[in-house]
């Protein structure tokens, strides 16, 4: 498994970032206590997981481009409804540890993680049949990810008019 980066080198390197603002918010979720109170957030998860293994149809032999990917676990139901193959995209470092949980669940082959802002980062495809994300993310205003996933939308989505967004 490769982990790419923004400039595709050495993925511990700092990126540069424009606000000072950008780095305490992707800084935020670089550490693993924001991700295991989502992760434990019981409700929110199960839903997810139904959502994305019991819609088979959706997923089954299309790439999926999951935005804001944190620890990997949508990206993991999406392998795990039969996606072909799914690039991760998240700015924060926990990036590492959801490259680590796709190793340890044997489905590395099947996701690519990259780190970078989704409006830098370069896909090693020109587009992809399905977008995950979950933008609302910790207390709902908190990620104001909307826009981003409206960009990799626009730039990514092989079917503009009708294609998948979850």
């Amino acid at each position: 498994m490769r982990e790419l980066t923004t400039s595709d080198t050495d993925p511990d390197a700092t990126m540069d970032t424009a606000v000072e603002e950008k780095d305490s918010y992707f800084s935020n979720y670089g550490h693993h206590g924001i991700h295991e109170e989502m992760l434990k957030d019981e409700v929110r998860m199960d839903s997810y997981e139904l959502f994305i293994t019991k819609n088979t149809e959706i997923f089954k032999d299309k790439v999926v481009l999951d935005i804001g990917c944190g620890t990997g676990i949508l990206s993991l139901f999406a392998v795990k409804a039969g996606a072909s193959h799914v690039f991760a995209i998240d700015q924060s470092p926990i990036i590492h540890k959801a490259a680590e949980i796709a190793r340890e669940n044997g489905v590395d082959d099947k996701i690519t993680f990259i780190r970078g802002e989704v409006e830098s980062v370069r896909l090693p495809v020109d587009s992809v049949d399905v977008l995950i994300s979950e933008w609302m993310g910790y207390f709902l205003l908190f990620e104001s990810m909307l826009d981003t996933v409206l960009y990799a939308r626009d730039k990514w989505l092989i079917d503009k008019k009708n294609g998948e967004m979850y």
